[in-house]
């Protein structure tokens, strides 16, 4: 306690104020008029005492600590405050010198019982007669209040105890702006902590179906501010900038949140988490902060697909907070003000004006529940400038339309500081309707409507409603379109691409805005040169260093000190082995010419310079030779700096490989308890790049893969874990748990990024031939049973693996790590070449992926700033795709050979991922894009950003209209080329095409689904023409034969 200090300013500041509401006496403060002193004592600390009473919320209003076992003892005339404590707290007390007209006196306690008596003794004969004020109700217990009270019960005098509880209450409830400050940041903490945690994850339970206890609930959330094992998540405080400068070892809960739902709730200060799991309907959700000794509470009510019933009572109860807000200001009294706000509620509506609880709050502070001032029918205090309040406004035991026979409540509750004019509340969010109410619906039920009709009811059924009526025009001045398969295909084709096109636009409009935003800001980028830092290479210190191999004046290379010496004018110049470049030599008859070649500014043109410096507009030496009839003695020299200069690029360049290589932190093995393991997996990649097996085993902060040879251990922290993919062994020869890391880490003597843990679907399978029970069979009997066997091991093992994948998402979330099992969408794959080979790329919820083979693909999408479908245009079998990533620093990702028939699919993938997708019929130069990006990134939003990908309308007419032109010329050539017959069918095909298709592409734009029915039209035409011509083209055949 040594280093505690007290703020003595603080402390006469505000013992000045009780002065003069002694001195002043009147309104709640007259229970103070009359009274010989005041009477302050904290008993000692035990298990009974309440967390929160006036004597410690006086001492901390004070002096900003607690002090057990001390008396407090306020006189009058003259100002004095006298303090009985222990010998240790004196000292600190100590630093409280008389001011302001206020005498400190500091009597020590010794630890003899009877000198201890007799200082209480003096102290209460001092005193004479008359009252003494006291805070009974916080019944404080210990050696020094029992002598206290016993001193003051047996005083000749005949000393009068009165309670003055109301009259603290009054001077506490009336806050300064150092209070205020504190008050303010700790309800932002709060509404932080319910809008930015609480309803995220509460929404993800609820959607998962997971059943998570409601004091465990209470414990994730409790944990967001730190504790003894770990810090606070300053991802989650970060989200609110206000939030920068917080002391968190300032920072508890007012109390652990209370979390209420499946039809219990308790609207009592008093009210706990059960054990009960969270449940869809009506949940209650109470969350208090108390940062630097002053508390703050909210509450709210959330609706898991409520019924109207409940959304008109909750809408009904904010125009109650509202009015509530209107009437709690300076001067108003409080029981007018609960009896205006219940006579609102029942003209609205009965059944709430009835089960309106009976306090609507009470006043708070460093007490978080002033049970002097409660807000409440029967209390006629008045309410004063910067009080603050807890609002809390709750109908409890509603019937429930949606449970017969079961009840609800609802429950609005905020911390509030009242104003002149009103009320403002201090712990804003989660209130509006839309921010309460979440809709569980079955997504696959949705698109029914649509494609029933389209897909099934096509040709008209005469009992059936059929869907053509809808289509016919409302005048009947059009008749319908085909009726065909085809045509509804089409059309359904059409309204999806419709709604692509409405949503991209939105999605890059907002991708610009956003660009724009964020670059505005000092945005420029410059490749990264900020980042680069000049590096200073010294050589030698000093000239003794230098080896004595120069004294020779001729070039040398000090391999020990990386560098190389050259005789200029004379002297050993030494040159570091990063300024050379490199090095070449020319071979003439009797001689040998070396070239040394220095790095320079300017020597590539066009090509990022890795090597920065420091004045690029200085004089460099670009080059220098050196000529010597010692071939020898030079070859040397070449070889030994061409060796020099390839080794430092290697360690340059493992330098700059293993720069994001992250320490984990010590895996934290679980205690108690056997880990939940996975048995008999192998690792990808290996770590001493061998094939081995062993266990994964789950502990407290991360996963473990314990070999069950000599290998090494593989930890894997939660805390470093960005996705967790669960590929079950369908289609496949191996059941996979992949996990995708935020850094790096080392494997044997490789970074990865990508760890993953596999077992083979057929490692027990066994072959029967020639066997008793091969002999006793005929037929496929075998075959037939060892397929089933192999389905029901698949089985199992997918489920092995899928449970240990849930149990690995489990633990992370319990140490409040937002990690989710992520299981790919086999059905919506599609093929293509990531790197070299031709693979099958799998969706999932948030990712691209390829965990099949080595080497992994892992694309998550919200780092993606937009694709670019490239070589998309009529006639190529295949396309490419380009994902631009946020960190524009980062190298494009490719995606080559796509199949043309899955662009519609990768299309309306990426559209319902609200990714903003663009298409080109050729490949762009992605490096010079990237270079004029991040050089100045907000001019390129500003200048219109990705637009330039996208295009307008007419420039994607005419670029068609001369597609289709240059392929009709080829047709031409084509059939000048061919033979009479091709000839004859070229003709007819290309009459068709000029009289139409060119025309047509040209003015109207056809798409090519059109130009493919003219196509087949013609083609009919011509084969039909070929069948009448057949019979007489044999006869002239025949004819000139015979001749």
């Amino acid at each position: 306690m040594s280093d505690i200090q007290l703020d003595s300013n603080l402390f006469f500041k505000r013992a000045e104020k009780i002065f003069q509401a002694w001195e002043t006496a009147s309104g709640d403060t007259r229970e103070l008029d009359g009274l010989t002193a005041l009477q302050i004592v904290l008993g000692e600390p035990n298990d009974d005492t309440a967390a929160y009473n006036k004597t410690m919320s006086l001492q901390l209003y004070l002096l900003g600590f607690e002090f057990p076992s001390t008396l407090m003892l306020f006189t009058k005339s003259p100002r004095k405050v006298t303090f009985v404590c222990s010998s240790s707290k004196a000292k600190l007390l100590k630093q409280l010198q008389s001011s302001n007209g206020i005498e400190v006196d500091i009597q020590v306690r010794s630890k003899d019982e009877a000198a201890a008596k007799q200082v209480i003794k003096d102290l209460v004969l001092a005193l004479g007669d008359g009252k003494i004020g006291s805070l009974p109700k916080d019944k404080p217990a210990g050696k020094l209040v029992d002598d206290w009270n016993a001193a003051v019960t047996g005083s000749k005098a005949g000393l009068e105890v009165v309670d003055i509880s109301t009259a603290i209450s009054a001077i506490l409830n009336e806050k300064d702006g150092d209070e205020l400050k504190n008050l303010i940041t700790g309800a932002k903490m709060s509404s932080t902590a319910m809008q930015h945690y609480f309803k995220s994850k509460m929404e993800s339970i609820i959607d998962r179906g997971t059943v998570v206890p409601h004091d465990v609930f209470a414990g994730l959330v409790e944990e967001k501010i730190g504790n003894d094992e770990k810090g606070a998540d300053m991802k989650l405080w970060s989200k609110n900038p206000s939030l920068g400068d917080v002391d968190f070892a300032s920072t508890e809960w007012v109390y652990t949140p209370i979390i209420q739902s499946g039809g219990k709730y308790d609207l009592k200060v008093t009210a706990l988490s059960d054990n009960s799991p969270l449940k869809p309907g009506v949940i209650l959700a109470n969350l208090g902060i108390r940062y630097k000794s002053y508390c703050t509470s909210m509450g709210r009510t959330f609706f898991i697909s409520p019924a109207k019933k409940q959304e008109t009572y909750y809408s009904t109860l904010l125009e109650a907070r509202s009015e509530a807000l209107k009437k709690l200001k300076a001067g108003a009294i409080v029981q007018d003000v609960y009896n205006e706000v219940h006579e609102f509620l029942q003209s609205k509506s009965a059944t709430l004006g009835q089960n309106f609880v009976k306090t609507m709050g009470f006043a708070t502070g460093i007490e978080y529940r002033d049970s002097a001032f409660v807000l409440s029918s029967k209390n006629g205090r008045t309410l004063k400038e910067n009080m603050v309040l807890i609002l809390s406004l709750g109908v409890q035991d509603l019937p429930d339309p949606k449970k017969q026979g079961k009840t609800y409540s609802l429950l609005v509750s905020d911390t509030v500081k009242v104003g002149q004019s009103g009320a403002v509340v201090l712990t804003e969010g989660c209130t509006k309707l839309s921010d309460v109410v979440m809709e569980l619906e079955d997504e696959d039920d949705e698109p029914e409507p649509e494609v029933k009709p389209k897909s099934k009811k096509t040709n008209g059924d005469a009992k059936a409603k059929s869907p053509v009526k809808t289509r016919t025009a409302p005048g009947g001045g059009r008749v319908l379109p085909t009726k065909t398969r085809g045509s509804n295909r089409e059309a359904v084709e059409q309204t999806t691409s419709e709604k692509i096109k409405t949503n991209q636009a939105r999605l890059h409009a907002q991708r610009n805005a956003d660009g724009i935003k964020k670059w505005e800001k000092g945005g420029k980028g410059k490749d990264g040169a900020q980042d680069k830092v000049v590096k200073r290479y010294e050589s030698y210190r000093r000239e003794e260093q230098l080896p004595r191999a120069v004294e020779d004046r001729r070039v040398y290379v000090d391999e020990q000190r990386q560098s190389v010496v050259l005789p200029i004018n004379g002297f050993a110049v030494p040159f570091h082995i990063s300024t050379i470049k490199n090095v070449t030599k020319t071979e003439e008859s009797d001689h040998i010419v070396l070239r040394i070649n220095f790095q320079s500014p300017g020597q590539i043109a066009g090509k990022k310079e890795d090597m920065p410096f420091e004045d690029p507009d200085a004089n460099f030496i670009r080059s220098a030779s050196f000529r010597s009839q010692d071939q020898r003695h030079m070859l040397k020299v070449f070889d030994a700096i061409t060796a020099l200069k390839k080794t430092a690029t290697k360690r340059e360049a493992e330098r700059k490989e293993l720069a994001d290589v992250i320490e984990q932190e010590k895996l934290v093995e679980v205690k108690g308890r056997h880990p939940y393991v996975l048995k008999n997996v192998f690792p990808r990649p290996a770590p001493e790049g061998k094939k081995t097996d062993g266990n994964v085993e789950i502990h407290q902060n991360g996963i473990r893969f314990r070999p069950d040879g000599p290998a090494s251990r593989i930890d894997l922290l939660f805390s470093n874990i960005k996705h967790l993919f669960f590929q079950p062994s369908e289609k496949e020869l191996i059941v996979i748990i992949h996990v995708h890391l935020k850094a790096p880490i080392m494997l044997g003597k490789k970074k990865t990024y990508d760890v993953q843990f596999y077992r083979e679907v057929t490692d027990m399978s066994f072959d029967e031939t020639g066997g008793k029970k091969r002999r006793a069979r005929y037929g496929d009997e075998d075959e037939i049973e060892q397929e089933q066997e192999d389905r029901k091991r698949r089985a199992e093992l997918d489920k092995q693996f899928h449970d240990f994948a849930r149990r690995i998402e489990s633990a992370a979330q319990a140490q409040q790590y937002e990690l989710e099992v992520d299981v790919p969408f086999r059905e919506l794959g599609f093929s293509g070449v990531p790197y070299r080979s031709n693979v099958l790329l799998l969706p999932t919820t948030n990712c691209l992926i390829h965990i099949s083979e080595f080497p992994f693909t892992v694309i998550t999408l919200t780092e993606v700033e937009i694709v670019h479908l490239e070589r998309v245009q009529f006639g190529l079998k295949n396309f490419d795709m380009v994902f631009v990533l946020n960190d524009f620093k980062k190298t494009p990702i490719h995606i080559n050979s796509i199949p043309v028939v899955h662009l519609d699919n990768v299309k309306e993938w990426l559209d319902s991922c609200d990714v903003p997708i663009s298409e080109g019929p050729v490949n762009l130069s992605w490096p010079a894009i990237m270079k004029t990006l991040n050089e100045d990134p907000h001019a390129f939003y500003a200048e219109g950003g990705w637009e330039f990908l996208t295009g307008g309308g007419s420039d994607g007419e005419s670029s068609e209209s001369s597609e289709g032109s240059v392929f009709e010329e080829d047709s031409d050539v084509f059939d000048d080329e061919s033979s009479s017959d091709a000839e004859e069918s070229g003709s007819d095909f290309g009459g068709d095409s000029d009289d139409s298709g060119s025309e047509d592409l040209s003015d109207e734009g056809e798409d090519w689904d059109e130009l493919e029915r003219k196509a087949e039209r013609a083609d009919n035409k011509h084969r039909e023409k070929g069948n009448d011509e057949s019979d007489d083209d044999r006869g002239k055949k025949k004819k000139g034969g015979r001749r």
